[in-house]
């Protein structure tokens, strides 16, 4: 795997990465297109997996009903008859690790995301089953670190090692609360923002912060400071309640590293200085680019149960039918994917809006469902199954994001610059 426990932190990373890359040298001819991981299963649809948390306190003594196995998870019935089974593409059980999921969930997409696709990993089920946990946790160990931290060190760890091509991260954070977006960079004045259509055939936050990274310190300060603005509540379900739907971005670019002066890439010294001497110097070559999208879904809940209903400002309540309004709202589109039906009803909130192109489009999609093993969510965890099970209907078609680019001398100038460092 490409994260160990001493490299996920951001400044173990850098010192590996800056090793890696004084013993790499600089290749003659442009960076090949990158081997999908070995974990990498077909994308012709959505890949579901599930996790089922640990009991908490009292749950195991009342009882748990939930088992899980390498591609399927089992939920006792109620009345002693057979268990019922969900399949799935992978299920981690209840001592399942952060890194467990990484390598199942994580790492694959990302593969995907920096060979030029666009790729999704959402977190669904009921509130407190260990969504916010599995993808936004920085973690207090290394152990504990969820998917944006890995993925951070991951990716830069990559970049380090690439010296053939020339790599721009930019991050974006947002949430989605009680219909309405709000950016989570940049919170004061930055609220109510439009999504809107892109050239592309997805869907962009209008207005939305985005900002460029060179480091997995800076990317993951970004992280802390806009999870910092995400609004929690305690409820009786769950002391640090998701209240919205929060939306992580990274979109990264990939093109190779010119060296010659006549594009797509090389290792002629002379001939790129010759090129980046030439004020008129321009270059033509092939860039990639890989979205990747983070959804931290709110999670769903009876209002009764959460106590949603006693909160007498109406805060709670109107958040809790905000949430469960948007996630019935994802259901049906996700039901309308599955059937092949001719209208997908993607505006009925802006959760669907923004995710239009994540389900059933230009996407590599993941959907990690979170589950309860306790007796007393057994309703709550066979609905989460039941919503994995559409979802694995669900037919993407994800393409590589490619086009042409051209490069001023100042880019080949820097090119080279960077270049000769690393030798």
């Amino acid at each position: 795997t490409l994260v160990s426990s001493r490299s996920l932190s951001p400044s173990g990373f850098t010192r590996r990465a800056s090793t890696a890359q004084r013993r790499t040298h600089l290749s003659a001819s442009p960076p090949a297109a990158r081997p999908p991981s070995s974990t990498m299963k077909p994308t012709g649809r959505v890949l579901v997996y599930t996790r089922v948390r640990p009991p908490k306190g009292p749950e195991r003594k009342d009882g748990l009903v939930v088992t899980a196995s390498a591609t399927e998870v089992a939920v006792a019935d109620k009345n002693d008859r057979d268990p019922r089974t969900f399949p799935c593409d992978g299920a981690f059980a209840m001592d399942a690790s952060q890194e467990d999921v990484f390598e199942q969930v994580g790492q694959p997409i990302l593969d995907s995301v920096l060979e030029g696709y666009n790729g999704c990993v959402l977190a669904y089920g009921q509130t407190g089953s260990g969504k916010t946990h599995t993808l936004l946790n920085p973690g207090e160990s290394v152990a504990d670190s969820g998917l944006v931290p890995r993925l951070a060190a991951a990716l830069f760890f990559t970049i380090g090692q690439d010296v053939g091509s020339v790599y721009v991260v930019r991050v974006s954070f947002f949430q989605i609360y009680n219909e309405q977006v709000d950016d989570l960079l940049k919170p004061v004045g930055n609220h109510n923002l439009k999504i809107k259509p892109n050239e592309k055939g997805g869907m962009d936050v209008d207005g939305a912060t985005q900002v460029r990274v060179s480091s997995p310190a800076a990317l993951m300060q970004l992280f802390n400071q806009g999870r910092k603005n995400l609004i929690y509540a305690e409820t009786r379900m769950n002391k640090s309640s998701s209240r919205s739907h929060a939306v992580f971005q990274l979109v990264v670019d990939r093109r190779p590293r010119i060296l010659d002066g006549g594009g797509e890439g090389g290792a002629d010294a002379a001939g790129a200085a010759g090129a980046a001497g030439s004020e008129d110097a321009e270059v033509e070559t092939t860039q990639v680019t890989g979205k990747l999208t983070l959804v931290d879904l709110a999670g769903s809940e009876r209002v009764k149960r959460s106590g949603a209903d006693s909160d007498l400002s109406g805060v709670r309540f109107k958040e809790a039918v905000n949430i469960n309004t948007s996630l019935l709202g994802l259901g049906s589109v996700m039901k309308a994917l599955g059937d092949k039906a001719k209208f997908v009803p993607y505006r009925d909130s802006k959760l669907t809006l923004l995710l239009q192109d994540s389900l059933g489009g230009n996407c590599r999609t993941a959907l990690v469902v979170c589950a309860s093993p306790a007796a007393a969510d057994h309703s709550e965890t066979s609905g989460t199954l039941e919503f994995g099970q559409r979802a694995m209907k669900v037919a993407v078609d994800a393409q590589v994001n490619a086009g042409k680019v051209l490069l001023s001398a100042a880019q080949l100038a820097a090119d080279l610059e960077e270049a000769l460092k690393m030798r």
